[in-house]
Order: C-alpha cells, then structure tokens, then sequence
C-alpha cells in the first residue's frame, strides 16, 4: 500500500460518510505525524480534507482532535464534516482548507499585513472557550526546568547565548520565576500554536492540529506563540505581555535545555531553538527583576 494513495475501503468510506463521488485524491505536503491525509474532490465540485488514524498515538490524537471539533464553538476551528468509526482505525473529515493563506507554506515562513493581530485576537478566542472536562491539564507533567539548567551551567553556557556573569546574576529569578508560572486553569489550550498549524481564510484565523490540546491558563497559547513570532516577522513579545515574566521563564527553560541536550538533532533545528531560547530570555529579563540582557539577539544565532 502507498501512502500517496487512498485503500479502496477509504475510497468507499468516503462516498458513504458525504454520499458522494470522490473523483480526485492527492496527499497535502502538511502534517508531521504518522496519520494518513489527503485532499479529496468530489463529483459535484466540493472537496474536503482526510485524516486517517494508523496506529494508537494518532488514533488517541485524532479523537482530541474531533471532540474539540465538535464541541466547540468558534470559527477557529476547522468545520467538522464527518466522523467515520467503521474502519479499523477512525477517520475524520473536515472542511478543506488548501485554499487558505498559510504562513509556513511559503519560504521564508510570510504573515500577510495584520494577520500576527488577527492570531491575538483568535487565541483570545479560544482561551474564552468552554474547554472539554476529558482535556489533561497543562500543569500535569509540569517539571520546572532551571533547577537542572542550574546544575548544568556548563552546558548552558557552552551555547553562547550570554555570558557567565549574566547567568549567574539571573539564575535564581528564574528558577523562581518558572516556580510561579500559573500553568493551571480551565481555559481550552490548543497546545502547539506555531506557524504550520494556523491559516488565514479572509479575516477568519483557523487553528488546526488540536490533538494536544489541554486544560489550562488564558495566557498559554498566547506565550507559547509569543516566543517565536519575532523569527517570523511579529512583535517583541515584551510589546505584548509586558508582565509576562513567568512565562518568559518558562518557554526560555523548556527550549534552552532543549537546545543543548538534543545533540543529535539537526544542526538547523538547534539554532531555531537557540534563537528562540534568546527571545524568551531577552523578555525574562525585561519583565523580571534581572541583569539587563547583554546576550545575543536571535537574528545573530545562524
């Protein structure tokens, strides 16, 4: 079986979920996980997105992913057009979005004008949402990483994002800091906010991708996209959460020992993760009471 071709038992799925003709399949480039996705056309001009479950992790993902969908209101979210449980594995059918402006599909990475405030606004939206009691909560697995990054001083330090009198003169805020982050909450957290899983339909901002959503503050989305916006073009993240010290701490900690421990990781993704390790401790110590940041800035880290 080809993975650039639908089984015929998805063919006759298909057909049968929409009752209608599927005349044209082809695999979208997007997606990083082992689900199987294709665009389908149908007879009658319309089209849709699929995504097949493989194995147990996709399957468990794939269910977050249709319980957000049908649970929750919000144009943010891709519209559901069908939940297929017959087969071996469970298969999800969704609005087509192939048309869409999708800022990680074109190189470098581009936001059209006003479309970064757009993505505020939205994860606003979603934050207000009625979030899904089965939701984990975020603070769950939370495992404060400056403690061991202290420790470690050599390894950090080995990156040369800043120097050693910085760090010291900082390290202990942040331990405190990242022991403060407010993690919990009943706000809905899509939970993987980046640029390859938010498109544009007009002034419509649609999320995609919900299978790690979680249960949890109002600010979480919006941290976790303000430590990587500015790679792409956005704003300093100070510019907007200036009080958002604690979080800075803790996206900062969670990429920095990332960054020095994932040595077999390809040499381009661990200067992504160093500049983004410099963005959010640039914001640290902006919003904290820390030695003013004399590091790198991220455009310096290639």
């Amino acid at each position: 079986m080809k993975d650039s071709a639908p089984t015929s038992e998805l063919r006759a799925l298909v057909a049968s979920a929409l009752g209608k003709e599927p005349v044209h399949w082809y695999k979208p480039h997007t997606g990083l996980s082992a689900a199987r996705r294709f665009v389908v056309r149908f007879a009658d001009g319309s089209s849709a997105f699929v995504k097949a479950a493989v194995d147990d992790p996709t399957e468990g993902w794939l269910r977050t992913v249709y319980e957000i969908l049908s649970s929750v209101g919000g144009s943010f979210v891709p519209r559901p057009l069908a939940w297929i449980e017959d087969a071996e594995r469970p298969v999800l059918l969704v609005e087509d979005l192939s048309g869409a402006h999708w800022p990680a599909d074109h190189h470098p990475v581009t936001w059209k004008s006003g479309q970064f405030g757009l993505l505020f606004a939205t994860l606003r939206e979603v934050a207000a949402a009625a979030s899904p009691a089965s939701l984990p909560a975020a603070e769950r697995d939370f495992r404060p990483q400056w403690p061991s990054i202290a420790r470690e001083a050599g390894e950090f330090l080995a990156l040369g994002l800043c120097s050693e009198a910085w760090f010291r003169g900082a390290i202990d805020g942040l331990v405190d800091a990242e022991k403060r982050v407010p993690l919990a909450g009943d706000a809905l957290v899509h939970g993987d906010v980046r640029s390859d899983n938010v498109c544009f339909v007009g002034d419509r901002t649609v999320l995609v991708d919900w299978g790690e959503a979680l249960r949890g503050h109002p600010y979480h989305d919006l941290t976790t996209a303000l430590s990587t916006v500015p790679l792409e073009g956005g704003p300093d993240p100070f510019d907007i959460l200036p009080e958002g010290g604690a979080w800075a701490a803790y996206h900062a900690g969670r990429t920095v020992r990332r960054a020095y421990r994932e040595t077999k990781a390809p040499e381009w993704f661990r200067h992504v993760l160093k500049r983004i390790s410099t963005i959010c401790l640039s914001w640290a110590a902006r919003s904290l009471d820390l030695p003013r940041w004399n590091g790198l800035h991220w455009s310096e880290i290639r």
